[in-house]
């Protein structure tokens, strides 16, 4: 009988802990980002990567997101860092081609997710309608 009590306890205590979202069985959040093209009609190279659909299946906040898109790109702000806590950036590729952006996500316990990659390529080809 006393056992019984010490299992029916230890399952309650980890249920209010699941419940809490103390951290201990946090699961990790999911990066998601998408590129936005043709952000400046003046310049092509300027695209908006925007990572506000990344989620936390806990309902975590999601405080960090850390990208990385290659070498001699331009950044607005300029004062940016790779690790930022706003979802979108706005970034300038120094010639036309094709890269690599890459993205991860910190949620509020410091859990990160695993990264995702999308390619870029610039300038984005326009779309033909068909007839």
């Amino acid at each position: 009988m006393k056992k019984r009590r010490l299992i029916d306890a230890a399952v309650l205590v980890a249920a209010a802990l699941v419940l809490s979202g103390c951290g201990l069985f946090n699961s990790p959040p999911e990066a998601s980002f998408t590129v936005v093209y043709n952000v400046d009609p003046d310049d092509p190279l300027w695209v908006t990567l925007d990572a506000s659909a990344s989620t936390d299946v806990d309902g975590d906040q999601i405080v960090a997101y850390q990208w990385t898109f290659g070498d001699d790109v331009t950044i607005r702000p300029a004062t940016y860092t790779r690790l930022v806590t706003d979802p979108e950036i706005t970034v300038r590729y120094p010639v036309e081609g094709t890269y690599t952006a890459t993205l991860a996500v910190r949620d509020e316990h410091g859990v990160n997710s695993l990264a995702v990659s999308q390619t870029v390529h610039l300038p984005q080809p326009e779309v033909v309608p068909l007839d």
